[in-house]
Parts: structure tokens; C-alpha cells; sequence
């Protein structure tokens, strides 16, 4: 226990610090944490996810790393393109981080009542939680609580491949949801006996980094083991990142097989 502990204070520090410049959003991550409504669905979300369906980790270790890549892929895209917010003139650059934060830990809350639709419920649940914590970080603008709030509400309800993300924003968050796919999230669903394409290809999964692109503003690579990673890149990712039409033309998906892998496929695969 005090070694999970231990593993989970080194996640949340790494997650502070790609926003430790933006003091509205240490407020609302430290909030986030604190809040018992909050964690207590993060421990339900798992009941539901793991105990009773099988399926991979959607709590609070999961939010954090989402958490964690959504931030460093708005950080990258910075370079190459404006946040909404920013092109409609209804915020700043740190205000697009809050958004991506927050929607980022609340999205899969929704979870705690059903997988079907959670999305949706995610966003039900969200409303008062956001409510209460973005009054702490706006005290003092009500008008700007609500611009926000209306971002990260839509980010979490298209963060399902389905959905048409119609912000940057709302996007990253989609592409930061699918980019938790290593062999580490698919370890229990495998072990407790649920053995098929989705955890094979999830186990196939060494690592993802988020680059500064070479043709395109941001390069993902995604390192694999087993050629049946593929499955995953394409069926999850790419899927997440072809939805964002805003965008699709700024990212560089690579599959690069490990030293370790079955040389079944090149070496390196350009997805995107």
C-alpha cells in the first residue's frame, strides 16, 4: 500500500508541473484532489470498470496520466495553433489549460452510474462540481465561469470517438483519453481473465511520447512490443485524432516496434 502510495504522489507532482506557471489551474487540480465528492467517484469508477465489467482502470491513477497528456499535447500544439478560447477572444492561453484539465480528471466520472453513456452522465455530474470550484478560481467573474465551464462541459461530452469535438480544446482531451493504452492499464483486466484484442493489444503497448513534430507541430510516437499493438493505435488513437478535425492536420502518429518486437511490420509505421 505504501509503495502505491508512493507511486501516486510521484504521478500527481509530474502532473503539476506542466501547468506550475498557471496559478488557476493549481487551484482547481488542488481542489480537484481534495474534494471527497470527487475521489469518492474516481474509487467508484473503478468498482464499476474493473470490479463488475472487467475492463481497464478509469479511476483516479487514470485521470491523472490523461490529466498529464492532455497538458503536455496542448503545451506541444501551442506552437503550431491557438486554443479556441483564445480565437474567439473569450480567454487566454491559461484558460485553455484549466479546461483541458479539468475536463481531463472529470471525464470518465460517469462512469460511477454506467458505461453506456457516460459521457453523457459525466456531464450531469460535472455541473456542480465545476460550479462550486471555478467560483474559486474566478471569485470575481461570473461571465468567465461560465465561457469556461461551457468549454470543459463540451470537452468531456466528446471525449467519446463519436462525438465531433467542435474546439481544440475538446479535442486534445479525446486524443489525451486515448493516449493512456500501455501495457500497465490493460494489466489487470488480463489477470483477472478477460483476454482479448482490446487487452492483447493494450499489453503489446510499451510507451507513448508526445514530441515536437517534424513535418507537423506534434509527433506521437508509440512504442510496441507486439505488432498486435496496432490494433489499438488505430481502433483508439487514431480514431481520437482523426474526430478532431481542428487538429488532425497537426499531429504525426508513428508505431515503432521495440528491439524486443516480432518483426512482422517495418520497423517504423506512420499512421497519420
Amino acid at each position: 500500500m505504501k509503495k502505491a502510495q508512493k507511486h501516486r504522489q510521484t504521478l500527481k507532482d509530474r502532473v503539476r508541473r506542466q501547468f506550475k506557471k498557471n496559478a488557476m489551474c493549481l487551484t482547481a487540480f488542488d481542489e480537484l484532489e481534495k474534494d471527497i465528492e470527487v475521489q469518492t467517484m474516481l474509487e467508484d469508477i473503478n468498482r464499476m470498470a474493473i470490479d463488475r465489467m472487467g475492463f481497464s482502470d478509469h479511476g483516479h491513477i487514470h485521470s491523472l496520466i490523461v490529466v498529464q497528456n492532455g497538458m503536455r499535447l496542448l503545451n506541444k500544439l501551442e506552437k503550431g495553433i491557438r486554443s479556441t478560447i483564445e480565437q474567439e477572444e473569450t480567454g487566454t492561453f491559461e484558460d485553455a489549460q484549466l479546461i483541458v484539465l479539468m475536463a481531463c480528471y472529470l471525464h470518465d466520472i460517469g462512469m460511477s452510474v454506467h458505461r453506456e453513456n457516460h459521457n453523457i452522465f459525466s456531464v450531469s455530474l460535472a455541473i456542480p462540481i465545476l460550479d462550486r470550484i471555478l467560483k474559486k478560481v474566478y471569485p470575481e467573474d461570473f461571465h468567465k465561469r461560465t465561457h469556461v465551464r461551457g468549454h470543459i462541459l463540451h470537452a468531456i461530452l466528446c471525449h467519446d470517438k463519436l462525438i465531433t469535438p467542435n474546439t481544440i480544446e475538446a479535442g486534445v482531451v479525446g486524443i489525451a483519453d486515448a493516449l493512456d493504452m500501455t501495457k500497465g492499464r490493460a494489466r489487470i483486466p488480463f489477470e483477472l481473465g478477460s483476454v482479448n484484442i482490446h487487452s492483447a493489444s493494450a499489453l503489446a503497448i510499451e510507451s507513448v511520447k508526445i514530441k515536437k513534430g517534424e513535418k507537423k507541430t506534434v509527433r506521437i510516437e508509440v512504442l510496441m512490443n507486439n505488432a498486435s499493438g496496432i490494433f489499438q493505435i488505430q481502433e483508439l488513437l487514431e480514431k481520437k485524432i482523426r474526430s478532431a478535425p481542428q487538429i488532425v492536420d497537426h499531429i504525426e502518429l508513428l508505431a515503432i516496434m521495440s528491439e524486443k518486437g516480432e518483426a512482422i511490420i517495418a520497423e517504423e509505421l506512420m499512421i497519420l
